[in-house]
């Protein structure tokens, strides 16, 4: 059966896309509901009612379009503050705990791994992208996923179970915060300050609006268009030369060589590249733009059928990230908020870090959050790459 909007009719598909992502995006920051349900999903499910009830079309060039020249674009985009001089020197302790937090989501994905060996397809290749994505955020899911060409019948029910397992994990790192078994047997200097703080008064300043002008948004397309082009030059010209699988993953791989190009360039021309605006907020809307695409590419009833399994092989995988670093920062006296603080970073990304802290009111770790958020979508995809090639070995032989 036919669709409604044929692939053909570019107009009326880019229409749709452009409006919903929209659509998910006022939901998002308007309605608890649709916060709670994040607004990746939100796009995901509404790209999947709009295809499997044949209003749009599965499949057109226009999602090409995307997939292939918007999100490399999109990568340097979230990467304009990653400048790493400045992530060790401000970041202090919160960096030790999100390398223990980082450690724990490395051993969930084997444990993870190992446990649904052969419960469904391309098991190595899923692992790696939950590696990614449980240590960076969005950015490195689709990067893992653009690396090794995994079909959105998996990747889509697989960012569901992930989105989900953020939600309820975030809800218990906020009622661990506040947990006083967990505050006589953790230091938590934090809370004595943050229970005074004012996370109303917090919250606006570091949610205010944004200024933004024409030369900020040409500035950082110029910048990102400039960096996908190069990496991708550069991917085409060493895969030619490389014959080794583990090197062919790693240096000729474009989103791998995207992040170095951009963390060089965030590193040595920071205060440049500090005074341009928007970028992030630019790079997130492809990002969305893309979710819509990959929940329009989808089939629904694959997509619920496997959700029940990839729900338990994210969740292995994050509370595994929660115990590690509860255990390894009581071994070594690590602060209660850090550690918790670290678990979200990993497992949702900079921004949650970032509102994590504000609503604690632990106004002194808003930024070493961001930092240390930052800090994970830099490292994300080459360890999730790593993690990959790993289990191809270990399962496939």
């Amino acid at each position: 059966m036919n669709s409604l909007i044929t692939p053909d009719n570019a107009w009326i598909v880019w229409a749709f896309i452009m409006a919903g992502t929209a659509v998910c995006i006022y939901c998002e920051q308007t309605h608890r509901w649709a916060a709670k349900l994040t607004g990746p999903v939100l796009a995901l499910l509404i790209g999947m009612f709009l295809s499997n009830f044949k209003i749009m079309p599965t499949g057109s060039g226009v999602y090409d379009l995307v997939e292939d020249y918007l999100v490399p674009v999109a990568i340097p985009l979230l990467l304009f503050r990653a400048n790493v001089v400045r992530i060790l020197r401000e970041t202090g302790p919160m960096l030790r705990a999100f390398h223990v937090a980082a450690l724990g989501t490395i051993i969930g994905a084997f444990l993870a791994a190992f446990a649904f060996r052969g419960a469904f397809d391309r098991v190595p290749e899923l692992t790696g992208i939950m590696t990614g994505s449980y240590i960076g955020g969005a950015v490195n899911f689709m990067a893992i996923k653009g690396s090794y060409e995994v079909s959105e019948n998996l990747t889509n029910p697989l960012l569901v179970a992930d989105n989900f397992i953020m939600a309820g994990m975030f809800a218990a790192l906020l009622v661990m915060a506040g947990s006083r078994f967990l505050r006589r047997h953790y230091p938590h200097p934090h809370s004595l300050e943050g229970d005074k703080e004012d996370v109303a008064a917090l919250a606006a300043r570091h949610w205010r609006r944004k200024e933004i002008s024409l030369l900020d948004i040409a500035k950082a397309l110029a910048i990102a268009f400039v960096v996908a082009a190069l990496a991708t030059t550069l991917t085409d010209a060493l895969k030619a030369q490389i014959e080794s699988r583990i090197l062919q993953s790693v240096i000729g791989n474009r989103y791998v060589w995207i992040t170095f190009l951009t963390v060089a360039l965030t590193t040595c021309l920071h205060r440049h590249m500090e005074k341009i605006q928007g970028a992030e907020d630019i790079g997130m809307y492809l990002l969305y733009l893309f979710f819509f695409v990959i929940g329009l590419k989808a089939d629904l009833v694959v997509v619920v059928t496997k959700v029940p399994a990839l729900f338990a092989f994210c969740l292995i995988i994050a509370v595994t990230n929660l115990l590690v670093a509860l255990l390894f920062g009581k071994l070594f006296r690590m602060n209660l908020e850090e550690l918790l603080l670290s678990v979200n970073a990993t497992l949702g990304g900079a921004p949650s870090a970032a509102a994590m802290a504000i609503s604690c009111g632990w106004s002194n770790l808003v930024l070493p959050g961001l930092l240390a958020g930052i800090w994970g979508y830099v490292i994300g995809t080459f360890v999730g790459i790593l993690i990959t090639e790993t289990l191809l070995r270990l399962l496939n032989g």
